[in-house]
């Protein structure tokens, strides 16, 4: 059984991929036992959930609930875990997204706040 990659978005850095099997023709075809590809104009609306890492000392909220502002909040923006020695904590916060163009949006604007490392 190999791994074929279906999909990688660089915009947003989701990769999407299902496993493949040979069967004794030798075509290949997706292994597709007890669950199916989603269609990608049928997955939308989705909840989409961020986890976004940023400086300890960094006030990120403010900024981060403006990006979010319009945005469908299905679990409002809460703290997370700090890092061992402080310097990176971890926030999340669930979305409910119309379509692809707000997801790439919501990613782009959340990483450009100063402070922030890294979406999730």
């Amino acid at each position: 059984m190999r791994t074929a990659r279906l999909a990688a978005d660089r915009d947003v850095g989701i990769v999407a991929s299902v496993n493949t099997h040979t069967d004794n023709s030798g075509t290949t075809g997706p292994h597709t036992e007890g669950w199916a590809v989603p269609d990608p104009t049928t997955i939308y609306p989705a909840e989409c959930h961020f986890r976004i890492i940023a400086l300890g000392d960094a006030p990120v909220e403010p900024l981060l609930l403006q990006v979010l502002q319009g945005a469908e909040i299905t679990t409002p923006l809460t703290g997370g875990r700090n890092s061992t020695s402080g310097k990176f904590r971890t926030l999340q916060v669930s979305v409910r997204i119309k379509d692809r163009a707000e997801l790439v949006r919501l990613d782009r604007e959340l990483r450009a706040v100063n402070g922030v490392r890294m979406v999730l």
